[in-house]
C-alpha cells in the first residue's frame, strides 16, 4: 500500500473541543492505513483534483475501484457540498462522507443513499460507521480520463499502440479523441494503474 502524503501526528481528543479538518483527516488516514497496510495494490491519495481542479476530494483510495472520502468537520460548512456532490457522484464508484456530529442529521438527508457515512466518536479518538455505502456504476468516462496528465495521456497512446502523431494534439483534443475511440473499461483500468504508480504529485 502506498500513501502519498504523511500528515504530522496530531493528538486527537486532548481538549474534547471542536475538531478541524486536519484532525478528522488524521483519524481517517489512521483507519485507512491500518485497513490497507498489507495491500500492495492500494494507494491512498490526499486531495485528488477532479476536472482540472474544479473539485477536490479530501482522500481517495485507488485499488480495483476508486473510493472517495469527503470530510466535513466541526469547523467546515455544508455550503459547497451540493456542488461537490455533482462531481463526486460522477467520479467515484464508492463514496463515504466523514462528518462531525454537528452536521450528521443534515448530511443524512443531503447525500445519496449509496454513500457511506462515518462520524466521530464521543471521545474523539476514532470514527464510527453510521451507514455502510455500496458500490455503484455511474462514472462519467470523460471525468475519469481527465484525471490523467498530458504526459500520461501520451503514454496511453503508446499503451494502445495508436499512431504516435496523436501526441501532437492538445490535451482537450486528445481527451475527446480517446473518449470516442477507446472502451471505458480499458481507460478506467489504465487511469487507476497510473494513479497508483504516479510520482512527483502536484496540485492539478
Amino acid at each position: 500500500m502506498k500513501f502519498i502524503q504523511n500528515l504530522s501526528k496530531i493528538k486527537i481528543g486532548d481538549s474534547m473541543g471542536l475538531l478541524n479538518d486536519t484532525q478528522v483527516r488524521e483519524l481517517l488516514l489512521e483507519e485507512l492505513n491500518q485497513k490497507y497496510s498489507n495491500c500492495d495494490n492500494t494507494r491512498i491519495i490526499n486531495e485528488l483534483g477532479l476536472d482540472f481542479g474544479a473539485a477536490r476530494i479530501d482522500v481517495a483510495v485507488v485499488n480495483g475501484i476508486i473510493h472517495g472520502y469527503e470530510i466535513k468537520s466541526d469547523l467546515d460548512t455544508l455550503y459547497r457540498l451540493p456542488r461537490q456532490l455533482e462531481y463526486y457522484n460522477r467520479a467515484f464508484e464508492r463514496m463515504t462522507i466523514v462528518v462531525s456530529r454537528k452536521y450528521l442529521e443534515e448530511v443524512k438527508v443531503m447525500v445519496p443513499k449509496w454513500w457511506g457515512i462515518k462520524t466521530i466518536s464521543a471521545d474523539q479518538t476514532r470514527l464510527i460507521n453510521v451507514r455502510k455505502g455500496k458500490k455503484v456504476s455511474q462514472q462519467d468516462p470523460e471525468l475519469i480520463m481527465r484525471l490523467l496528465w498530458k504526459k500520461e495521456l501520451e503514454k496511453f497512446i503508446d499503451y494502445l499502440s495508436l499512431n504516435k502523431s496523436l501526441k501532437k494534439m492538445r490535451k482537450n483534443q486528445l481527451l475527446e479523441y480517446l473518449g470516442q475511440e477507446v472502451d471505458f473499461k480499458i481507460t478506467r483500468q489504465f487511469v487507476y494503474t497510473t494513479l497508483k504508480k504516479r510520482e512527483n504529485w502536484r496540485l492539478s
